[in-house]
């Protein structure tokens, strides 16, 4: 099955639907810590990319999104004693991404896009200078 450029979903969407699920992994993978529950990341993470593969649809591609961010919200608060929190900026994301497409809506999309980039890129921030991230033990703040 051949898909031309008007079959896929824009690719703001798309990359605001990658930055859902990236966003939350990095602190996962890279504090190495015990606190993050392993399966509980994979199927949270799992779900999170169900938008990512019906990005060949679009009328199913915003459903989806909304869906999963509506389950997701709940979840990561819920879990944040397993570390599902690390999900939190997921939710929003994944509504911005289903409703920063220019073909429908032309004065907003390029305004949620951009909120969707600054979202994902202070939260990265956010885990990065809150010491989550430190590549050496006893390297974050509070220790001295």
């Amino acid at each position: 099955m051949r898909f031309t450029a008007r079959d896929l979903v824009h690719p703001w969407q798309f990359g605001l639907a990658a930055c859902a699920v990236v966003v939350p992994l990095i602190p996962v993978v890279a504090s190495g810590s015990p606190f993050f529950v392993f399966p509980f990341v994979v199927v949270t993470a799992a779900l999170t990319a169900v938008p990512l593969v019906l990005c060949a649809r679009p009328a199913a591609f915003g459903p989806a999104a909304g869906i999963v961010a509506a389950v997701l919200l709940p979840w990561s608060l819920c879990g944040s004693w397993v570390g599902m929190l690390v999900f939190a900026p997921s939710a929003p994301l994944l509504i911005l991404s289903a409703f920063s497409d220019p073909g429908r809506h032309p004065k907003t999309a390029r305004l949620l896009a951009g909120a969707g980039v600054l979202l994902a890129v202070g939260a990265t921030l956010f885990w990065w200078t809150s010491g989550l991230l430190s590549p050496l033990p006893g390297d974050g703040p509070g220790v001295g």
